[in-house]
């Protein structure tokens, strides 16, 4: 496949890590980079919380590692000044800034930030001119198709912001109401494509490799991003992977070396909750929450061989 380019940043192939708040540390980046991810996100980051941090801690907080990039680091926040200054902070370590409008948590919509953003244009011109010329680093944003059945704005919205000056965006085909319910509206993120002078990435159900090159002919879209299945199986991102017990569980064993190679905090409840999430491509009568029961490296490896 040709190279792909956000702004001026190359990327490999079509390929991309959705932003997954408790999910993407640098062990599990690092894991779907082995299998051939084109652009990594970061976990989602509150700027609120993050201008709290002193700016010789971004660096540790980020933990991005050379060998995943090209990284695109996600924040989220309705306050115009802590975004700029949240940019401002991350901008050193990152090659892409991505500016969360999408997200469905109620606690975030409440603040007025993530998906609540769609029915605030106004903010959200305000919030995105402000970011693209805090930096010289490529700003794009993630969103929904509209906020509910009746406010389906998602193509408008995509032209105000290219007109703001982001150099991508990522469209989830989906409502923010509807969170994951029913099936993604591919039609919608094929219009936004159709009119865009930007990359556009579709968003939404990519369950396979297959699945995934699928989306990006019925959209015509540069990018196909993968969360939820990349979650439970990094190995998604590789054609060539084939999921069996025996290939699956040597996956598993290769992640936990990460996770204790990458991971500054090893918090052996991180890594039991990554595991229990691969676990549910193994066909055995184990249960997959057992492994919630570990309480080290060893225990985990030990249930692992107990998979018949």
């Amino acid at each position: 496949m040709e190279k792909l380019k956000i702004g001026n940043v190359e990327i490999d192939n079509p390929f991309v890590l959705a932003p997954m708040a408790a999910v993407n540390c640098t062990s599990y980046r690092l894991f779907c980079k082995k299998h051939g991810v084109g652009l990594i996100y970061t976990q989602m980051i509150d700027a609120d919380k993050l201008v709290l941090r002193k700016d010789d801690e971004v660096k540790d907080f980020l933990n991005i590692h050379k060998d995943e990039r090209p990284v695109s680091v996600q924040l989220i926040g309705a306050n115009t000044e802590n975004l700029v200054k949240a940019v401002k902070m991350v901008e050193p370590y990152a090659d892409i800034i991505d500016y969360n409008m999408g997200c469905i948590l109620e606690d975030y919509l409440a603040l007025g930030c993530g998906g609540k953003l769609l029915t605030n244009f106004d903010r959200v011109k305000e919030n995105v001119s402000a970011m693209v010329k805090a930096t010289k680093k490529p700003i794009t944003c993630k969103i929904r198709i509209g906020w509910d059945g009746q406010t389906i704005n998602g193509v408008a919205l995509c032209q105000m912001l290219e007109e703001c000056g982001v150099a991508a965006i990522a469209i989830h085909g989906r409502t923010v109401q509807q969170g994951y319910g029913k099936r993604v509206n591919w039609t919608i993120m094929k219009q936004i494509k159709e009119r865009a002078k930007i990359p556009i990435m579709a968003n939404g159900d990519v369950t396979t490799y297959q699945e995934g090159l699928d989306l990006l002919e019925k959209t015509g879209c540069d990018f196909v991003m993968i969360g939820r299945e990349a979650q439970h199986a990094p190995w998604v991102f590789n054609k060539d992977f084939v999921r069996t017990n025996d290939s699956v569980k040597a996956e598993i064993l290769d992640f936990i070396d990460y996770y204790q190679k990458y991971e500054r905090r090893n918090s052996i409840q991180e890594l039991t909750q990554h595991v229990y999430w691969m676990f549910r491509d193994i066909k055995t009568s184990l249960r997959a929450k057992w492994v919630s029961e570990c309480t080290t490296v060893e225990e985990v490896k030990e249930f692992l061989d107990r998979i018949d």
